[in-house]
């Protein structure tokens, strides 16, 4: 059975006058999965967001969500998504019971009260203040509500954590992922923090200045990263012979010091390695997988 897509790109391009926002991006979404989009600032991530929600026009290509058209379906898409911006805009003469009330009046289902209570009590948010006697933590908390109290398909979150201390981000996330679970809604979330993202993700895509880079698991990733690899011979002979047959080819980031060596290695070339190391009488080996993070970073690079 083939999953059904609920977003979709095919050669998604934006510029702004002459400026890249990002260019030809292909990208699915699949129905029930929590999709994490990630990249540093600048990677395209919000402008691709707000393509979604055409609150900006493509230069050209297509983006479907739901099988239509963002831009001449775009209230109908409204209605069945739910939207935290990383700006998020309030009244702020306004309580913020005020603002959900208004914001969360605009679906034409209704949102019980209770529920926006229910979330402000688990968030630790005083409806009853005004917007702009709140601190940017709890302003982000009004957004969070916002997001989180009607039930729709498709929830977009645009750097949601931002401004939170680590216990509201916790618990942001336990509760996304038990509605999400429930609801079977699809979930895109767009961050520059790999570490959240990975907790709740089933797959997630890389954006480097305005490319798709990678789409993959985080499984998958971590299969691609290079293993770090250090061993220490038994005398400085034998880590000169050893030098002398290691394939430059096939390592990176060589480092040689008296009797220990150190490099990175693909998954595919340990065998080999292993195969060569056994020539010679060794100390101690310690095989590590670099941190997702450093993978990311990697991708995060810009080549010049």
């Amino acid at each position: 059975m083939s999953k059904n897509i609920i977003v979709q790109t095919k050669n998604l391009t934006k510029y702004y006058g002459k400026s890249r926002g990002i260019e030809n991006l292909e990208l699915e979404i699949y129905q029930g999965e929590i999709f994490g989009l990630l990249g540093p600032n600048g990677a395209g991530k919000t402008t691709t967001v707000r393509i979604f929600l055409d609150l900006i026009r493509k230069t050209s290509g297509e983006a479907l969500i739901f099988d239509l058209d963002v831009h001449h379906h775009s209230t109908e898409i409204r209605q069945r998504t739910a939207y935290l911006p990383g700006d998020l805009g309030l009244f702020q003469e306004k309580t913020a019971r005020r603002n959900l009330q208004y914001l969360l009046g605009l679906y034409e289902n209704h949102i019980p009260i209770r529920r926006i209570e229910e979330l402000a009590v688990i968030f630790g948010l005083d409806l009853d203040r005004k917007v702009k006697e709140l601190s940017k933590g709890n302003k982000q908390k009004v957004g969070i509500v916002l997001a989180l109290a009607p039930e729709v398909d498709l929830l977009i979150l645009d750097e949601p954590t931002s401004g939170l201390d680590p216990l509201i981000t916790a618990e942001f996330y336990k509760i996304l992922l038990q509605q999400q679970k429930e609801t079977g809604s699809t979930v895109l979330l767009s961050s520059h923090l790999l570490g959240e993202v990975e907790k709740v993700a089933h797959r997630v895509g890389i954006l480097r200045e305005g490319t798709l880079v990678e789409v993959a698991t985080l499984q998958q990733l971590k299969s691609m990263a290079m293993k770090e690899i250090k061993v220490e011979f038994a005398t400085k002979e034998a880590l000169q012979k050893f030098s002398d047959q290691l394939s430059t080819q096939t390592v990176e980031s060589v480092i040689l010091n008296e009797t220990h060596a150190s490099f990175m290695i693909t998954r595919e070339q340990i065998s080999n390695l292993f195969n060569l190391l056994s020539k010679f009488e060794i100390l101690d080996i310690d095989v590590t997988s670099p941190a997702l993070e450093d993978l990311f970073l990697k991708y995060y690079e810009v080549v010049s």
